[in-house]
């Protein structure tokens, strides 16, 4: 493996991810808001969202719009991630690629650093690199939170279950690199929402099916929750 090509497929793959379609398409759907976050009212409380994601779309202009959104985010990674594995078939640049790009989707040097959840890039990568784990590892994610009964669980786990899976698959270190490089990027970007989220679904605040559906940016909930952004 040439250090100088992994460090291009690093920058590559972090510009790709930099690009925010949450601002681009929230310039055009959302003209003069502000897309930095949203305060949630839920009951009592109040929820939090501080990235600017597909989720963010979906919550202030509708599912539609967040859908597209998401799937741009999925497409601005698999592209680079896609060129790297077709230009390079014997090395794993793509995996380099593909973790930058999560890193760019969260912290987008174009905007401050901040930025999305990194899921829809994740995903996006992950079909380049093996299609077969994005449902395997989504529906173990599901089964755990299942389990565990915790939607905030079932909604995420599904990254964790990428570092058993490249060991079975013994995909090598670039894969587990990879791996660990998305877990961390997600993880902190999600854990403020999601502790809040666990802690009102377990005092009773909101049920699991209202928990899930704010972290898609379902639209019957926020129109209960009565959102404001600031």
């Amino acid at each position: 493996m040439s250090v100088w090509v992994a460090a291009v497929a690093v920058i590559v793959g972090y510009l790709f991810g930099a690009v925010s379609f949450t601002r681009i398409l929230g310039r055009w759907v959302l003209p003069g808001d502000d897309l930095s976050g949203l305060d949630v009212k839920l009951g009592e409380g109040t929820i939090r969202f501080n990235r600017t994601s597909a989720s963010l779309i979906s919550m202030k202009r509708g599912p539609g719009y967040g859908c597209l959104t998401g799937v741009l985010d999925m497409a601005k990674a698999a592209i680079p991630v896609l060129v790297f594995k077709m230009a390079f078939p014997d090395y794993d640049y793509e995996f380099l690629a593909a973790a930058a790009a999560v890193v760019g989707h969260n912290y987008p040097v174009f905007y401050r650093f901040h930025g999305g959840a990194g899921l829809s890039p994740y995903l996006g990568g992950l079909a380049v690199l093996d299609w077969v784990a994005v449902p395997v590892v989504t529906v173990l994610g599901t089964l755990t939170g299942v389990l565990l009964r915790n939607v905030v669980i079932a909604y995420a786990s599904g990254v964790i279950w990428l570092i058993p899976w490249f060991w079975w698959r013994d995909a090598g270190w670039p894969a587990f690199a990879y791996a660990l490089v998305v877990n961390v990027a997600v993880w902190v970007a999600l854990w403020p929402v999601m502790t809040d989220l666990s802690r009102m679904q377990r005092s009773g605040e909101i049920d699991r099916k209202e928990a899930m559906q704010i972290l898609r940016g379902g639209h019957p909930s926020l129109d209960r929750a009565k959102y404001q952004s600031d």
